[in-house]
């Protein structure tokens, strides 16, 4: 990147950036260098309005607003406007001043423009007499800027014509330099990417450098031929030079705390329904566990550790400035995500306050990219299995290793024991000693060789385990103007899991529109509705409970699957109770007679809106509104067999449903300021108030009079089980931060957050938690300069504080549960205090930390290395101490 920007610097003559206030630059360029017909100076006070070469009003309008502008020198030279130009924005001034030469611009970003020749017909304005260039317009970008001409003394011998476009869109690229390696012989692409040179005698077994900000510098033999087409890759080590950080973005080289930024490109093409999934081992400092294999189910994820004893070890996730739930995972796709900055360290969460102690995860959606309309579609299906089965025993293997087991305790056990002795005579003191000897089952003898090795054998992990397909189907549409831009995309995902009968269906749409509705006013809005699908077996668990893979591992290999009429589900149930085995469930009915299925549905929204008050100092403002409902809808039939009993059981039902709101309101004042160009200032203040608010209901019945009918109204609802509630909490928020840095070099980053949360007594209710850190960017000192392989050296050091308040609602006050009392000598029902006493002073659990780190570059960065030293001390830990009552 900072190759490509030094060589555009010598071709459009004038990258260097001051600030000067708004009023006296405007004055300035009606005034600078007027020029009369015959091409003198003349007095502007003396007449009504003034000439100006356009060369010369690029290099006013560059100071004035610090951006940059890209040409080819022939395109602006020997072009004089007249002056003054009446707008006010930027892109109004520029148009206005273009339009009169019959020149046009494009927008590349917000700091560079690139200057084109207008297409035939496009404006009725007639361009303006051009007059001779005064000298300094030729040495700004003629003489003095090589690079973008061809030597006039020169005679052409080759003309070599071609199109260079993104790799990516294969969209035309303008403003891109052409340069014969090794002369200042080139020139720059118009306005749909296409270019014409001219070489002189001899370049044929040359070379051509393609060279563009934003895009990585290609060099392509000309081996004689006049047609050399190019499509430039992005950068992606400038694009990550930015990096998102709290409640705005700083460049990688300014930043002092611990922050890492994850390459998305390197995931999206993995076939995984949870994009956290594919972060495993990808985040230094981070460690993403996967507790379950359900479909679609989110991992544990950990930032350095573990934070706290009861409050939550959960890292905060921002979603788009969207404080959301670690489930969004599962919501988005990774096409979706444009990238993932993880904060670590205090210095960086600190500004997050009371929910930033675990680390925060910012999640920056994909935005509408200025151009022609994209349309991609992706797709992809495979299949997921298990590595491996657990190794277990076989029946022949669990008879003989029984045996020994059983006659080994017996006689170690029980005095006077004899291997000899019947199992009548083994069933006291313990059932424990008994094994199978032929009195219950004939087929079913440890002492008969014959009979062991006919037994039937069962590995059950075949009976719940499958080759299960996923797929997945992603539309996206991509587009926009330098005023509006666009983002929409839909999809469809569905998963089998690897235990039969669990699946996961994802439907999801998401739309981004960011439009520019006055000069300095900017409105965005996102909506992200998706609908969820689970359907859940009991896959985790004990086997008392019927957990599946528990009961698949624990069960006997020759344990029936089925009772002799080959439909009834049988279990060991049917084996155990003659020899005291424990009565393990059936792992197959498991799976086929319960039906546990989840619906969800989510709509998250933001809106927000940008002002720029005046130059350098903006204002935003964010809302965000998120909806979520759940419905889950669970049967057990009474063909399972349960703990020690065998079908038909008796059959229950229940349904219960809840509803999440949340909404979240924040607004910031950001000043930006550069003072004499080596003093760097970054002023930000904001408030912020959120609140979540929750309901949930269930019911169960039994006594169902079938399997068939499920609806809970063939039952007997059982009030025992039912269950409601409600709970809300608040939490308001002031925060501001400073940053400095000294000519990029020294860099220093200050703030505070000061946070009141309803979860908290009266007493302790705000917490405020401040941060510092220090940089020192040595690589761009002059000493460091001189060794070429090193591309980055930055010392830095954090120390700050940060919050937990993630216990829950209402844990402060003491709460009452039902119980049962004796009046008039008959049972009552009523309340008594929970084992939990209120306690008002409780108040905030807080970490401090410090950090030290090195970031190092080698080779342009091509290979980098990240270093730090971090110790992290947790006080005033919120726990749950139970109390008698």
């Amino acid at each position: 990147m900072k190759r490509v920007y030094q060589t555009t610097r010598r071709w459009a003559g004038g990258l260097l950036v001051c600030l000067l206030s708004h009023g006296a630059a405007a004055q300035h360029l009606a005034s600078a260098r007027p020029i009369t017909g015959s091409g003198e100076k003349t007095n502007p006070a003396v007449q009504s309005s003034a000439r100006m070469a356009l060369t010369d009003v690029l290099s006013e309008l560059e100071k004035e607003y610090k951006v940059s502008f890209i040409y080819s020198p022939e395109v602006v030279s020997e072009k004089v406007i007249t002056l003054p130009l009446r707008a006010k924005k930027l892109p109004q001034r520029l148009k206005e001043a273009l339009d009169k030469v019959n020149l046009s611009y494009r927008r590349l970003d917000e700091a560079h423009y690139v200057i084109i020749d207008k297409a035939p017909g496009t404006t009725g304005l007639q361009p303006e007499r051009s007059l001779p260039p005064s000298p300094e317009s030729t040495s700004s970008s003629g003489e003095g800027n090589p690079a973008a001409q061809i030597t006039r003394e020169t005679a052409a011998a080759l003309t070599i014509t071609g199109r260079v476009t993104d790799q990516t869109s294969g969209e035309g690229l303008p403003g891109v330099n052409v340069l014969l390696k090794g002369t200042s012989t080139g020139t720059t692409t118009g306005s749909d990417g296409s270019y014409s040179l001219a070489l002189p005698d001899g370049s044929g077994s040359g070379t051509l450098v393609f060279s563009f900000i934003g895009y990585v510098t290609q060099e392509v033999p000309i081996s004689s031929r006049t047609t050399i087409n190019m499509a430039l890759a992005p950068d992606m080590q400038a694009l990550s030079e930015v990096v998102v950080v709290g409640y705005g973005t700083q460049q990688r080289r300014e930043v002092t705390g611990a922050i890492a930024t994850v390459d998305l490109k390197e995931i999206q093409d993995m076939p995984v329904s949870n994009v956290a999934t594919a972060l495993q081992g990808r985040v230094p400092g981070v460690v993403i566990q996967q507790v379950t294999g359900r479909p679609g189910a989110t991992p544990a994820i950990r930032v350095r550790g573990f934070g706290s004893i009861s409050a939550g070890n959960n890292p905060l996730i921002v979603l788009d400035g969207n404080i959301v739930d670690r489930d969004i995972f599962n919501i988005l796709d990774a096409s979706e995500i444009d990238r993932i900055d993880v904060l670590k360290d205090a210095s960086a969460t600190a500004i997050y306050g009371s929910r930033g102690s675990n680390g925060v995860v910012l999640i920056t959606t994909r935005a509408g990219t200025p151009g022609k309309t994209s349309v991609n579609l992706n797709y992809y299906t495979g299949f997921q299995q298990i590595e491996r089965k657990m190794d277990v025993l076989n029946s022949q293997q669990f008879a003989e290793f029984s045996k020994d087991a059983f006659n080994n305790g017996y006689l170690d056990n029980v005095p006077g024991a004899n291997l000899n002795d019947p199992n009548p005579v083994r069933r006291l003191p313990s059932d424990r000693f008994r094994y199978p000897r032929g009195e219950e089952f004939a087929w079913l003898n440890f002492d008969d060789p014959q009979a062991v090795a006919n037994l039937p054998y069962t590995d059950f992990q075949d009976l719940i385990f499958q080759r299960a397909p996923i797929s997945n189907y992603q539309v996206n549409i991509n587009g926009g103007t330098d005023k509006v831009r666009y983002f929409l995309s839909g999809g469809y995902l569905t998963q089998d899991g690897v235990v039969k009968q669990s699946s996961f269906d994802r439907y999801s749409v998401r739309a981004y529109v960011n439009a520019e509705l006055l000069p300095k006013l900017r409105v965005g809005l996102i909506l992200n509705p998706s609908f969820r699908r689970t359907a859940e077996p009991l896959t985790d668990g004990h086997w008392a409970d019927n957990g599946v893979i528990n009961a698949a591992l624990s069960a006997v290999p020759m344990a029936p699957v089925y009772a002799a009429d080959g439909i009834t589900y049988s279990s060991q149930t049917e084996l155990a109770g003659a020899y005291g085995w424990p009565g393990i469930t059936n792992p197959l009915a498991n799976i086929t007679e319960y039906n546990n299925t989840i619906q969800n549905m989510t709509l998250l929204s933001n809106a927000f809106a940008e002002y720029e008050i005046i130059q350098g100092l903006q204002y935003r403002v964010t809302g965000n509104v998120n909806l979520g409902s759940l419905r889950r809808d669970e049967f057990r039939t009474s063909r399972m067999p349960l703990n020690q009993l065998l079908p038909p059981t008796q059959a229950f039902g229940g349904t219960s449903s809840g509803l999440n709101v949340n909404w979240l309101f924040n607004q910031t004042l950001n000043y930006r300021r550069t003072l004499g160009s080596v003093h760097n200032i970054d002023v930000l203040v904001g408030m912020e108030a959120t609140r979540s608010k929750s309901q949930f209901s269930g019911v169960r019945a039994i006594n169902f009079g079938s399997d068939v009918v499920r609806t809970l109204n063939a039952g007997t609802v059982n009030n025992t089980n039912a269950n409601f509630g409600d709970g809300e909490f608040a939490v308001a928020s002031y925060f501001s931060r400073i940053g400095y840095n000294y000519k990029g070099r020294y860099i220093a980053n200050f703030s505070v957050r000061t946070d009141g949360s309803s979860q908290f007594g009266p007493e302790n209710r705000w917490g405020t938690f401040p941060a510092a850190s220090v940089g020192w960017q040595a690589s761009e000192e002059e000493f460091l300069k001189q060794f070429s392989f090193l591309s980055n050296l930055k010392l830095r050091a954090s120390y700050g504080f940060s919050g937990n308040n993630a216990f829950g609602n209402y844990p402060y006050v003491g709460r009452l549960v039902t119980d049962n009392y004796v009046f008039n000598n008959a049972l009552a029902s009523g309340l008594a205090p929970a084992l939990a006493l209120g306690n008002p002073q409780l108040g905030w659990e807080k970490s401090r930390q410090i950090d030290a780190g090195i970031d190092v570059g080698f080779l342009n960065d091509r290979f980098t290395l990240m270093v730090d030293y971090y110790d992290r001390l947790t006080t005033d830990l919120l726990f749950t101490y139970p109390c008698l009552r």
